[in-house]
């Protein structure tokens, strides 16, 4: 037996398998001429079979039918090595990067894990997240194209230059196909009509047989279509911690309702009637169809939109022609277009006394507005004096949104061939990503304010949809990124060596990366209300070379280099290595390892002309937080007025928001790190396979900004990053409010957080370390059928990120808050005749609910200050299992059927999380006919 073949086809062949037919499992293991392909992590061609020395993971494409996935992130989703600091476009309404999606592998970031089609780059998406890191929209990839996914879990910036820190994700689609093959699916939730509903379609059309005619071509399109629904649809499905402890008014009807209530005190000395001076009241307006305790209701959870409506079409087409003497010529067109609608709740009229603050990015100054109070002789005020009215603005030619929309395209055409001794491709194209976030709900505040004084706008009356769009405009938040790029390579074998020919690749490429982020003129003037800003644009050069050897020095010993020098604008020069060796002890067993170096190029968002504003919310303030609760626990025992102002009071002190503003550099240096590999492949049966490797990676450099959990920590020490406001009226209010109902004096120490200021810097570093395993096994039971089993898992051994304030590494956070110590995914498959049953079972241990040692707040002392029990100071562990069934019994036609969460298994209770969580049994049926 060939050692070699032994080895690969027990790691990657149940990879490429799981979850085929029999058939196809028997054509897989039959015998192959020995193929040699371009393998992730390498630019010289190897045998099919042959096992690298880093780790690459193989997501095949019977592998992605049997997840049932629509998308390539429901494939992503499923990967073990993939860390909590994705994104999905489910939860990115309030992101910079709204409609998106990116992948993180080894929880170091989107913008370190570097996302390939066909081994060539993809633009980044048109928005950066957080405005700062860049990454690839995953949901502009056509998912029914794909052929396989390859998941590098090594440093490979010796390859492919930047970005590729912590690995590559390589999505490879069909090289050819002919006919006409159709497909169309759809899911649905079984706890609740409107959860998880989904629709997808694809058709692929190819003619040309390569080889006999000399060519071929094929398109492939997909659609796919997600319905909303709202926090209304889902209420009766959401825990009961989620309601006891993080939003104890999630389900109850507001009071800032349509056509609203007057809640205000007399004023004191009051002439008119001196017996009213002081007092509080609260009236329902005239014309309030839903009076609940003598106040005005309103259902405004119907409008808050759960999850968000998505459209996305994307086309794949490549064509490929024999062009004479050994030579190819190829090309590519991909095109994505993704449309996602967020619904938000209708906006309201709340008078506070407290300004809401902004940045002004025009003028480079805070803005602030107050809302303001009905004035004496206002149409709607009865009173002779100005009162607050707590109003929504229902009105049927408003509706608040967000539409998030992306176009996307690669286009590229080469050619490939073999000239003296030379295996040669070069290619040359463009790529782009614009985006267009449309949004309203938030009101501009000279108009406004105008509006609600004069009168013109009616509470509760019949306003023109012109007046409405003026006090509530459009505005938009903006971005396109381009390359343009042509490269070419070069591989050859120089000698014989003992184990094999000594193999050289060399190449080039160079890229001009141009990158803008924009928001409309009411934003960028200040004119909205609360609302952040940002302005980017910048353009540059990139050039690189590279070099690669691969040398089978004996026939149990390989060893391959890599270097590549990279010129990314006005940064210095990058120059990069990589060695590798693998060592086959024996034909079932073989050792690996790697060291590498990377790097991350600042980008165009962190070094352009970069001015960023953003709203910061949902944050703990530590010096108002204790203060907040006690006055929560006064108000609650107060009538119906003073239980709303208890969560009001929470709010300004335990969710509190504010503005923050950060500027770019262009001095930044470039992100580098270090990583090693060690790892084993054994097979101790012809049906057995395990591999286990340790990785270790140390990256330094980080460009990023103090984080806000720091900087309200350190504030003391460090003056001028956190500016606040003096005590408002409204905490007064509050206070005196509480005083009347229990005597005791409850104050707020400070007033609250105005805004918080940094820049980009090189300043942080961060050190992982870990294990991937990966567990293979194929039974043949003869006429009973064949069972693939596979179980991956890693197990984070180590994760420390950098504490700006002690200049050191942190303790070790695996383990903590969103930084799970390890995940396993087992999964096993069963094929006989036309049937094909299967399942999965992903676990993830629970966690500490505190991020790091700054995050007490949610450690034991401040869990029972913020009132939650012991059980909710901790993230439980989560255990979901799947199934699949395919047939394929009829002629020319496949039919699928996914059940997900077969247990029903409740969300983990997380009194942390923003999203209201909901999750039950879903089902999905597919079908595929062949013409």
């Amino acid at each position: 037996m060939n050692k070699k073949l032994a080895l690969k086809r027990s790691v990657v062949a149940v990879a490429l398998t799981l979850g085929a037919s029999q058939a196809a499992l028997a054509q897989a293991q039959a015998a192959q001429p020995i193929q040699k392909v371009i393998v992730t992590g390498s630019n010289i061609k190897r045998a099919v079979d042959t096992e690298t020395s880093s780790t690459v993971q193989v997501v095949g494409k019977a592998e992605i039918a049997a997840i049932g996935a629509s998308t390539v992130k429901d494939v992503l989703d499923t990967l073990t090595s993939s860390g909590t600091t994705t994104l999905s476009d489910k939860s990115g309404g309030n992101s910079f990067a709204g409609g998106a999606s990116g992948v993180s592998l080894r929880n170091l970031g989107k913008n370190s894990t570097l996302t390939l089609l066909n081994g060539r780059r993809v633009a980044n998406y048109g928005l950066a997240d957080g405005g700062q890191q860049t990454f690839v929209n995953i949901d502009a990839m056509p998912s029914e194209a794909i052929e396989r996914i390859e998941i590098l879990l090594d440093g490979a910036s010796a390859v492919y230059g930047s970005d590729a820190v912590a690995g590559v994700i390589n999505i490879i689609t069909k090289r050819d196909f002919q006919g006409v093959l159709a497909k169309g699916g759809m899911r649905q939730s079984l706890l609740n009509s409107k959860l998880d509903k989904s629709k997808t379609a694809s058709l692929t059309m190819g003619m040309g047989d390569f080889e006999g005619d000399g060519y071929n071509v094929f398109g492939h399109f997909e659609a796919y279509h997600r319905e909303p629904y709202s926090n209304r649809d889902i209420i009766n499905t959401v825990p009961a911690f989620w309601g006891q402890y993080v939003n104890p008014s999630f389900g109850v009807q507001s009071t800032y309702a349509y056509p609203g209530n007057f809640v205000d005190r007399y004023p004191n000395p009051y002439p008119a009637n001196p017996a009213l001076a002081g007092k509080s009241f609260s009236t329902p307006r005239a014309g309030c169809e839903n009076v609940v305790g003598g106040t005005c209701r309103y259902d405004q959870w119907a409008g808050v939109g759960r999850s968000p409506e998505a459209k996305r079409y994307n086309f794949f087409g490549t064509g490929r022609m024999k062009l004479g003497g050994n030579r190819v010529g190829f090309s590519e067109l991909t095109l994505g277009q993704t449309n996602t609608t967020y619904y938000n709740a209708a906006p309201i009229l709340q008078y506070t006394g407290t300004p809401s603050t902004w940045y002004n990015s025009k003028e480079r100054k805070l803005s602030s507005y107050t809302e303001p109070k009905l004035p004496v002789g206002h149409p709607d005020n009865p009173y002779d004096f100005p009162v607050a009215l707590r109003y929504r603005y229902a009105d049927d030619a408003l509706t608040s949104k967000k539409d998030a929309k992306a176009k996307q395209y690669r286009v590229l055409a080469g050619i490939e061939g073999s000239d003296f001794g030379w295996d040669w491709s070069t290619a040359v194209g463009t790529m782009g990503s614009k985006v267009n976030n449309v949004d309203r709900g938030r009101r501009n505040a000279a108009v406004y304010d105008a509006a609600i004084k004069s009168g013109e706008y009616r509470f509760g009356g019949v306003n023109s949809p012109d007046l409405l769009l003026r006090m509530f405009p459009t505005y938009v938040f903006g971005g396109e990124s381009k390359q343009s790029f042509i490269d070419a390579k070069a591989t050859r074998e120089l000698m014989q060596l003992d184990g094999g020919p000594l193999s050289l690749a060399i190449g080039a490429d160079f890229r001009r990366d141009s990158f803008k982020a924009f928001v409309s003129d009411n934003v960028s003037s200040g004119q909205i209300v609360g609302l952040g800003s940002i302005n980017v644009e910048g353009a540059r050069n990139i050039s690189a070379a590279f070099a690669e050897v691969n040398a089978p020095l004996t026939k149990a010993l390989e060893v391959n280099a890599a270097v590549r020098a990279d010129k990314v604008g006005n940064t210095d020069l990058s120059l990069v290595p990589k060695v590798g060796m693998r060592y086959e002890v024996n034909k079932r067993f073989m050792v690996r390892a790697t060291v590498a170096n990377g790097f991350r190029a600042p980008n165009l968002a962190e070094t352009g002309k970069v001015e960023l504003s953003a709203f910061r919310n949902s944050i703990v303030d530590p010096k108002r937080c204790a203060t907040a609760n006690q006055l929560y626990a006064a108000l609650k025992t107060g009538n119906t007025i003073d239980q709303a102002d208890a969560l009001r009071a929470r709010e300004i002190g335990c969710s509190v928001s504010f503005a923050s503003s950060t500027q770019g550099n262009s001095d930044l240096e470039p992100e580098k790190s270090r990583s090693f590999n060690l790892g084993f492949v054994v097979e101790p049966l012809a049906n057995l396979s395990m591999t286990l490797d340790y990785y270790h990676i140390e990256r330094r450099n980080e460009i990023d900004t103090k984080g806000t959990s720091q900087l309200l920590a350190d504030e003391d020490r460090r003056p001028g990053s956190v500016n606040r406001q003096g005590v408002t009226a409204d905490d007064q209010r509050l206070s005196a409010r509480a005083k009347e109902l229990t005597g005791k004096d409850i104050v707020f120490p400070v007033g609250p957080i105005a805004s918080i200021s940094s820049r980009y810097e090189n300043m942080n570093r961060t050190r992982v370390a870990g294990l991937d395993m990966e567990l293979n096994h194929r039974w043949n039971m003869g006429s009973a059928g064949k069972l693939v089993s596979n179980l991956k898992a890693n197990y984070q051994l180590d994760y420390r990120s950098w504490d700006t304030v002690t200049d050191t590494f942190t303790e070790n956070l695996a383990g903590n808050y969103e930084n799970p110590r390890y995940r396993v995914r087992a999964s096993t498959a069963w094929s006989r005749g036309a049937w094909n049953v299967g399942g999965a079972l992903t676990y993830i241990p629970g966690t500490r609910l505190y991020e790091n040692k700054y995050d007490d707040n949610y450690m034991a002392a401040g869990c029972e200050g913020q009132g939650f029990t012991p059980e909710y100071c901790q993230i439980k562990r989560d255990v979901v299992t799947d199934m699949h069934l395919t047939y394929t019994g009829f002629a020319k036609t496949t039919l699928y059927l996914n059940l997900y969460n077969v247990f029903d298994r409740a969300p983990v209770a997380d009194v942390r999380a923003t999203d209201v969580p909901s999750r039950g049994r879903s089902v999905r049926i597919a079908a595929q006919y062949q013409f």
